[in-house]
């Protein structure tokens, strides 16, 4: 997933150089030649893409983060790279999540990575194809983990390699399309016999039943497209009563219905009144007096508030598995970006719309369902049907743009900011307050 984008400004002129010669005086004394000034680094325009790493759980356990020009997607320099992810705080990322930050031996030495370390960083450092680099990439292993982060080894290299390199291990970075699963099998069973403490990652898993079986043989993280594809291995489910009654009262908030008009809705489905009911005795908002009625519980969480929880309970409403909270957390990311986008040009109605296209469009994902099926049974205006079902209307570039930032399409979403009329310094800073907000709310809501 591709989260923040930065555009770091250059310097606005270059600093003479500290041994520059005072200049002399009107005396008639010869002149010194001035030493030449020191060359001033300009930061490029980098985006930093991010990709989400779930857990044996199936939760997001954090993000793999590389920062890229926007012009080519390539890897951008590194000392732009470090001071982007100084700049967008991953180290206090890494006090929640797992930040796996991709890293050459050569720049630890180099550049001060230090502002990116927290409890949980990981920089990923690749194994050297032959013996002459194995020295440089274990004195900067070891460098790591003694300023307090852990070390992924990415890589093949040779088995002289690896034996060299595992003793400054905390993870393998393993790219899973590269194995079968005999030869997989039988590296994971070598390795842990090596280094038991070893954690293994998978990288490119591409299909929810490549992760279960992963898991189901203790690797302990993985990335990969999977996230938001559809589970081969799932039943198509109904859209039940529950999640249409949640459905139509977010369209009657956006709407601007009156509160009571909402609970009148959602007195038709039992489960939807205890739902919310317990929302609004949550301890997060602090009530003295516990609420007894859906009428009280509206008023008590009021429009915005009641947005949120009803967003969240589409998703959990019904049977629910564990990939639910993924898409879960993913769908209101989404939402919330093209709400927090579209506030910079756009009115309250559109806004509200813009959340709905973007947390609607994995529904379809969620149920197991063609799009088409999904929508016939919920009251949407054309403009978010067209976006949905057929990529059209002004909306549609919306929704390509947010799934270009959370894919990592770096080339995408600088064409699609262009045509939307964006800087990508509003990208970045909807994108940072989305992830943050949705985090929040499925952790406040669990």
């Amino acid at each position: 997933m591709f989260g923040f984008i930065k555009r770091l400004l250059g310097m606005a002129g270059e600093k003479p150089a500290h041994n520059a010669v005072t200049p002399p005086s009107t005396s008639g004394t010869a002149a010194l030649p001035s030493a030449p000034s020191a060359p001033v680094r300009k930061a490029p325009a980098v985006v930093l893409r991010r990709d989400e790493i779930l857990d044996g759980k199936t939760r997001i356990a954090g993000y793999r983060f590389t920062v890229r020009r926007p012009d080519s997607g390539l890897l951008a320099e590194p000392w732009a790279s470090v001071e982007a992810l100084a700049a967008n705080q991953v180290a206090s990322f890494a006090e929640r999540r797992l930040a796996l930050i991709p890293l050459a031996p050569e720049d630890w030495a180099r550049e001060d990575c230090r502002a990116l370390i927290g409890p949980n960083t990981v920089f990923v450092l690749m194994l050297p194809e032959s013996d002459a680099g194995i020295a440089a990439w274990c004195e900067a292993a070891a460098a790591i983990r003694q300023a307090g982060a852990k070390v992924a080894l990415a890589g093949g290299g040779g088995s002289g390699q690896q034996q060299a390199a595992l003793p400054h291990a905390d993870y393998l970075l393993l790219d899973f399309p590269d194995f079968s699963l005999p030869s997989l099998e039988q590296m994971l069973k070598t390795l842990r016999d090596e280094k038991p403490g070893l954690a293994f990652i998978a990288d490119n898993v591409g299909r929810w039943s490549e992760y279960r079986y992963c898991v189901s043989r203790g690797i302990a993280y993985c990335l990969g497209a999977f996230a938001t594809a559809q589970d081969d291995a799932q039943e198509a489910r109904e859209i039940g009563q529950s999640r249409l009654v949640l459905i139509e009262m977010l369209n009657q908030l956006r709407k601007e219905a009156e509160l009571s008009d909402i609970a009148q809705t959602a007195k038709r489905d039992p489960g939807v009144i205890v739902k919310v009911i317990a929302m609004a005795n949550s301890p997060a908002l602090g009530l003295s007096q516990a609420v007894t009625s859906i009428d009280q519980a509206i008023m008590v969480l009021g429009r915005e508030q009641l947005y949120r929880w009803l967003s969240i309970g589409m998703f959990r409403a019904g049977a629910s598995s564990p990939r639910d909270e993924v898409l879960l957390e993913i769908a209101l990311a989404r939402g919330r970006f093209l709400e927090v986008l579209g506030q910079e040009k756009h009115g309250k109605l559109e806004c509200d719309e813009l959340f709905l296209l973007g947390l609607l469009s994995l529904l379809d994902t969620l149920l197991g369902l063609p799009m088409n099926e999904v929508i016939a049974k919920i009251n949407l205006s054309p403009v978010l049907m067209e976006a949905l079902l057929s990529s059209g209307g002004p909306l549609a570039r919306y929704l390509m743009l947010a799934i270009a930032v959370e894919k990592g399409h770096v080339q995408n979403v600088t064409r699609l900011a262009e045509q939307l009329g964006y800087a990508l310094e509003s990208i970045e800073a909807a994108s940072t307050e989305a992830v943050a907000w949705a985090e929040d709310a499925v952790n406040l809501t669990k």
